[in-house]
């Protein structure tokens, strides 16, 4: 089920259980600067992985117009989010 940034996390869980795949995607304004803010990434990817713990989840970045004209943005996006998944689940 895709599941946008603005959504009701905690009742997309309870409406999903483990029946299906949460398709949680995240929002692309936060890597469309040239700096990114790493410590609300990581800040977002961590309450949401906590909030979606007990799910099936995926985890989505798209609709990327434009990365501040850094393509290392992705790329350190994708590091914090493998850094947090690995914090919470070991």
């Amino acid at each position: 089920m895709s599941v946008s940034p603005w959504s009701d996390t905690e009742r997309m869980v309870e409406f999903l259980e483990d029946k299906f795949i949460y398709s949680f995607k995240a929002n692309p304004s936060d890597i469309a600067s040239e700096k990114i803010d790493a410590s609300s990434i990581r800040n977002k990817i961590r309450v949401n992985l906590r909030k979606t713990k007990n799910s099936i989840l995926e985890i989505i970045m798209k609709d990327n117009h434009t990365l501040g004209k850094n393509p290392e943005n992705i790329t350190r996006w994708v590091r914090i989010v493998r850094e947090e998944i690995i914090n919470l689940h070991g």
